[in-house]
């Protein structure tokens, strides 16, 4: 049943992360065949061209940008995007995503539950936590608080013994920290740990979700003052800072959502073909926008210089809303090339990543 499940979640959840890792492998076809190495155990292979090559998400470092990306990728820039240095990755594991809450301390996840932590602004990584040990810690943990008394934490437990059960190869999808002590990264399957000493120990949190059904978890990070996740059937869970969970709030949309982005007077909440949810009350409730992507919409971001969202798709194609988020309109011209995520440098030029690299990109 795992396995089933987990399938159609690389076309869905992680379907620009299955193309690019589909592009690799066919690039590797006709090279002679490697013994296999586990990509827990073995250090990112450095290119020359790696800025070039597929990268999944590009977030800010103070100053710094840095890109993660396929086979353990990084790579960043200090001159706003304009040339890139590949930095070694103690892991080959796919790198789907990253937060830097401040301009040294910064984390990367990915598959192979792998957690990767900076201290130096990403100029190096060492790897925190990872599938391998998630199997057991997680698991453990739970099983000891049960035993404590917890005895609400059981499902909790069930669903983590399962997802295990074949391998330690769970993704994590999103990583959001509120401070260098206190985070959180989420996944398939309900899947949500968390950390209060700055990734030293990581803990199972599945209970701080209001997920019964264990939806995929997409994606997680900050708006507005507000913390959300996305996730599976139209859910956008909300932080209750005061309870310290995330409550559901259903949009309506029967699909896959995978982040929201916004400002204190409109949010976004991007999903599958194209679609668009705006929230006014800072998420509490949400209304489809007519959008003109076709495209799973990959990332988003508001640009408070330009007062606009730029959003882009893995089909490709980009385009603005209005402060509020009521009129979406795409920029026209260009080599459609999927992207995966999206950083503003100016008002006028963002930082794009995608199957081909990353590449600066000038608005209208």
């Amino acid at each position: 049943m795992v396995h089933r499940k987990y399938a159609s979640l690389a076309c869905s959840g992680v379907m620009v992360a299955a193309l690019a890792t589909g592009a690799w492998a066919a690039g590797a076809a006709g090279a002679q065949a490697a013994p296999f190495v586990d990509p827990l155990d073995a250090s990112a292979v450095l290119y020359r061209n790696a800025a070039e090559r597929p990268l999944m998400s590009v977030s800010r470092a103070g100053k710094r940008l840095v890109a993660v990306g396929m086979r353990g990728l990084i790579v960043t820039s200090d001159d706003e995007g304009k040339t890139w240095t590949q930095t070694a990755s103690p892991v080959r594991s796919d790198l789907l995503a990253s937060c830097f809450p401040s301009a040294r301390e910064g984390w990367a996840v990915g598959h192979d539950g792998v957690i990767l932590h900076t201290a130096d602004g990403g100029r190096t990584w060492a790897r925190q936590f990872d599938g391998r040990m998630a199997a057991k810690a997680l698991i453990d943990d739970y099983r000891a608080r049960i035993a404590a008394g917890q005895t609400n934490l059981q499902p909790y437990l069930d669903q983590l013994t399962l997802n295990y059960k074949a391998g330690p190869s769970l993704p994590l999808l999103g990583v959001w920290f509120k401070d260098t002590q206190h985070g959180i990264a989420v996944g398939p399957f309900g899947l949500a740990i968390a950390t209060g000493d700055g990734g030293k120990t990581w803990m199972p949190a599945l209970e701080l979700v209001d997920n019964p059904g264990f939806l995929h978890l997409q994606g997680i990070g900050e708006a507005a003052g507000e913390v959300f996740i996305a996730g599976e059937r139209g859910t956008v869970f909300r932080l209750d800072r005061g309870s310290g969970t995330f409550r559901a709030v259903p949009t309506g949309y029967a699909g896959s959502l995978f982040g929201v982005a916004g400002h204190d007077e409109a949010l976004i909440a991007y999903g599958l073909k194209g679609t668009l949810y705006r929230s006014a009350d800072h998420g509490a409730s949400w209304t489809r926008i007519d959008s003109p992507l076709h495209g799973l919409v990959t990332s988003a971001v508001y640009v408070p210089e330009r007062h606009a969202f730029v959003l882009v798709t893995a089909a490709g194609e980009i385009a603005i809303a209005d402060s509020d988020a009521r009129r979406v309109a795409l920029v026209k011209g260009g080599r459609p090339v999927p992207a995966t995520g999206v950083q503003p440098v100016s008002s006028d030029e963002l930082v794009l990543t995608g199957l081909d690299g990353v590449r600066a990109v000038e608005l209208p």
